[in-house]
């Protein structure tokens, strides 16, 4: 029985990594962002956070392969307001007037098939007076992977850092479900949920190139993906975010750096010392010579 429900599982994994290489309705930072070459292995993505952002337009996002989806946001005091995408899957996120975290939720469904993607962004406003966990904990989705927690603040998804995902149905957890994550920089890892709906991921260490300097190393796109039948439907979904890389490649280079310029300086003064001594030396020689 056991070995039957593993090879079901394997399958369903299999059945959602094939129906990625044709389409998949998800959020990303950038247009194109999380193309399926990149996800299966080629080329690397250099996109944006937990949004794009342009002084002029605001915060934008980009919903992939959204024919026939419906959007809506999720406020922090959990009010649902409807979204309207523009061309090219551009979604100009519109300000709600509350500071904090807010969820996009894109939906589609076609006959047994129910899809959809879920992003959380950060918006600027008046103190809502709401904790993000209350976002987390709200069903936005059939079936829906929650991050636990939402790393946010000041705080960022870090390659080389392990993170934990809930997979919910219906709001119960659901146990032995396949999860698979894939980053923009060709990586993909698959795993189990346990008993409690758990699964945790080692965020991979995949960047081709980190320049010494935080700011200096633009962000991946990872996703997180599963599946579920229920009543004859497939129920298809996935979390999309930005990760950063493991900053002891940039504080080690820094170290580094300092160390180097720190050994400069001290054989400068060094030398200045030693030539002091030197010419003090010659000047002593001198004067007793002459006495």
């Amino acid at each position: 029985m056991l070995r039957y429900l593993i090879s079901i599982t394997a399958f369903l994994g299999l059945l959602l990594n094939f129906s990625v290489v044709h389409s998949e309705l998800r959020w990303s930072a950038k247009e194109k962002a999380m193309d399926h070459a990149a996800m299966s292995g080629g080329g690397q993505h250099q996109g944006g956070g937990h949004g794009g952002h342009n002084m002029r337009r605001g915060k934008t996002v980009y919903l992939q392969d959204a024919e026939g989806a419906t959007l809506n946001m999720i406020t922090p005091t959990l009010e649902t307001k409807e979204l309207v995408l523009e061309e090219k899957g551009l979604l100009k996120i519109p300000s709600t007037g509350n500071d904090n975290y807010h969820g996009l939720v894109a939906v589609r469904e076609d006959g047994t098939l129910h899809e959809s993607s879920l992003r959380y962004v950060y918006m600027r406003g008046k103190p809502s007076g709401h904790s993000p966990s209350e976002l987390m904990a709200n069903n936005k989705l059939p079936l829906e992977i929650v991050p636990d927690p939402l790393i946010r603040g000041h705080r960022r998804y870090m390659s080389n850092y392990e993170h934990d995902f809930i997979v919910r149905f219906k709001g119960a957890p659901l146990s032995n479900i396949w999860v698979g994550l894939s980053s923009s920089n060709g990586s993909s890892l698959e795993a189990t949920t346990d008993a409690e709906g758990r699964v945790s991921f080692v965020l991979p260490d995949d960047f081709k190139r980190v320049v010494a300097g935080r700011r200096n190393n633009p962000p991946g796109e990872f996703i997180v993906r599963t599946g579920h039948t229920s009543d004859g439907t497939l129920y298809r979904t996935n979390f999309t975010y930005a990760y950063y890389a493991d900053p002891s490649h940039w504080q080690s280079t820094n170290v580094g750096l300092f160390m180097l310029f720190a050994g400069f300086i001290t054989g400068i003064v060094l030398m200045r010392k030693g030539n002091g001594v030197s010419q003090n030396n010659s000047k002593t020689g001198k004067k007793e010579r002459k006495a």
